[in-house]
């Protein structure tokens, strides 16, 4: 794409083309999930070594570097401080994840308040313009459409009109401010946050509606992170969120592959 190609892009087009050069430089620690969302695993802190480590700290002064010199007998410390619910060990190793998702998804998500959430806030800068769209599995229910084509039609019209009309609005007050300052009524913007588009942009986000998308950094240590998963990943959660607790779950074992074998393990045992 060239410079001026690149120019002409919308602020959430420029957004949406970051994101997709970033998933194609980091496909194994990122996931689209349906038309506009996205998840990554983007830092983590610490391993297995560091919660045994953490575990045998009253037992003796022996301390693994890594995974790599595990044996058989820490293997199996591992599963039984699992299995037993030695909770605390495991809150010594972190991840941070970053997600685009609706806000509805976020009003699920942010209820795991043992972690950090730092959100988009949409006072610096304008709001994602894309909102969520139902796919096939999100609107049937054993195969009976609970949204038929009608619906969805009418449903698309309707976001796509919340959508535009504060675009324009936001447009509309910036011209205004651009005027007032040409006039001399408003004085002229100086470097760094401009108080009059910013206010218009606090106010204007207002209308926006829970299928808007946001944007999330979301640090969590790894017993709040087992939480989520078993909560968020099972067949009755909302099919939505459920979507990215998999994929969060997914990268996870990706990274961390005899963590995730022995918290297998031990679900199963609960099964």
């Amino acid at each position: 794409m060239t410079k001026k190609a690149i120019d002409m892009l919308s602020p959430t087009e420029t957004f949406y083309r970051d994101l997709a050069q970033h998933r194609a430089e980091h496909p194994d620690t990122t996931r689209a999930i349906g038309q506009h969302g996205y998840i990554e695993l983007e830092s983590t802190w610490g391993d297995e070594a560091t919660i045994l480590n953490t575990a045998r700290i009253s037992t003796g002064n022996s301390r693994l570097s890594s995974v790599t010199e595990f044996t058989e007998k820490d293997r199996r410390l591992l599963f039984e401080l699992l299995r037993d619910q030695h909770g605390t060990p495991f809150e010594t190793i972190y991840f941070r994840y970053r997600f685009v998702a609706p806000i509805f998804v976020l009003r699920q998500w942010v209820k795991h308040r043992i972690s950090s959430w730092n959100e988009f806030s949409m006072r610096y800068r304008s709001p994602i313009d894309a909102f969520y769209l139902p796919d096939d599995a999100a609107t049937h229910v054993d195969g009976f459409p609970v949204m038929d084509e009608e619906d969805l039609e009418s449903y698309n019209d309707l976001m796509h009109s919340v959508l535009d009309w504060q675009s324009a609005r936001y447009a509309k007050t910036c011209r205004r401010i651009d005027e007032a300052r040409e006039r001399g009524e408003l004085p002229p913007k100086t470097t760094g946050r401009d108080p009059y588009r910013g206010r218009a942009r606090e106010l204007l986000r207002n209308v926006l509606p829970v299928s808007a998308y946001s944007d999330v950094y979301w640090t969590v240590n790894l017993r709040s992170l087992m939480n989520f998963f078993q909560l968020r990943c099972k067949p009755g959660a909302q099919y939505e969120i459920r979507e990215y607790a998999n994929a969060a779950r997914d990268l996870f074992a990706a990274q961390y592959p005899l963590l995730s074998e022995v918290i297998e393990e031990v679900a199963a045992l609960h099964k």
